[in-house]
């Protein structure tokens, strides 16, 4: 399944991932493909600060830590960037909360099996982004965001 959502404010995306998170069942894994500044830790950002209020200001781009991890009220968030890192094993923590990973390819997508995945290449035209998303056994995630 597919979506393509246009985002022209932070107050776009601000709604987009509060819808997001409370759809989340804490086991996904969320791949972000962007250029330089497109908006992977931005989202980031703001989907775990609608997951839990007082990490609003906790998330910062993994680029140098390689993993950032946030625990929220509901499970733990995984945010991981693999921009200088080609090779990060994150299988350990399948299904222990929601890992975020920034710099993805669509190899990885096709590569897990039997997890719910979205994977979403953000796109930057002036101002807006374009978020295109696909969804592997997460259909259930587009579907709660048309509601």
């Amino acid at each position: 399944m597919e979506k393509t959502v246009y985002i022209d404010s932070l107050e776009e995306l601000d709604r987009f991932t509060k819808k997001l998170s409370k759809c989340l069942k804490g086991d996904e894994v969320i791949l972000l493909k962007g250029n330089l500044a497109a908006g992977k830790t931005t989202f980031t950002r703001y989907l775990v600060k609608n997951i839990d209020k007082s990490l609003e200001d906790e998330v910062n781009s993994p680029t140098f830590t390689v993993m950032n991890q946030y625990d929220t009220e509901k499970f733990p968030v995984f945010h991981i960037d693999l921009y200088r890192v080609k090779d990060f094993d994150f299988y350990d923590f399948l299904g222990e909360g929601v890992i975020i990973i920034e710099w993805a390819t669509e190899e990885l997508f096709e590569e897990l099996e039997d997890i719910p995945v979205l994977f979403i290449e953000i796109e930057t035209v002036e101002n807006k982004r374009i978020f295109k998303i696909k969804s592997k056994n997460a259909d259930y995630l587009l579907e709660c965001l048309e509601k």
